[in-house]
């Protein structure tokens, strides 16, 4: 596992008081995905979701304040209890990829991002990396940061409930 923090991507490093599969299950099961994959006061719905390496998923995060928020992506690479990679496209609700800036997000935001979970057991415990393919700094000021917190605290009470 490295460690390295680099200006260009967001780097979040969790730890989780459950095995890997628990963990890992929590991104891969539709169910569980449902329940925490939006920050708070947000809902997530799935027009398509193939958790498979190539499948694709095309979600709308639904925020009262923002309005929608539609992405499309394509999982990269599932590595059981390892690793998920996947794209994030910027989107409309018809699957098609939009400039982020038309929906009225931060113009310097990029179209597609990539996002790479790892999932590492430590003394019965799971140490999740997640790292995304923009600053850090412009997550931060758009929210995207702040809001894969929120999603992971969600995900973590999740996991104390089962």
């Amino acid at each position: 596992m490295e460690n390295r923090v680099n200006n260009n991507e967001v780097f979040i490093e969790e730890t989780f008081n459950a095995p890997a599969e628990k963990v890992f299950s929590a991104w891969t099961d539709p169910d569980k995905l449902m329940k925490w994959y939006a920050p708070e006061g947000c809902t997530i719905f799935f027009k398509k979701l193939e958790i498979t390496p190539g499948g694709q998923f095309h979600s709308c995060i639904r925020n009262p304040q923002y309005g929608d928020c539609w992405c499309i992506g394509e999982y990269k690479e599932i590595l059981p209890y390892k690793k998920i990679v996947f794209t994030l496209v910027n989107a409309d609700e018809n699957g098609q990829p939009i400039n982020p800036a038309d929906a009225g997000m931060d113009a310097n935001w990029p179209g597609a991002t990539l996002v790479t979970v790892t999932f590492a057991m430590e003394d019965g415990k799971t140490k999740l990396q997640l790292r995304q393919t923009v600053s850090q700094e412009l997550a931060k000021k758009t929210g995207a940061y702040p809001s894969w917190l929120q999603m992971l605290d969600k995900m973590r009470a999740l996991l104390h409930q089962n």
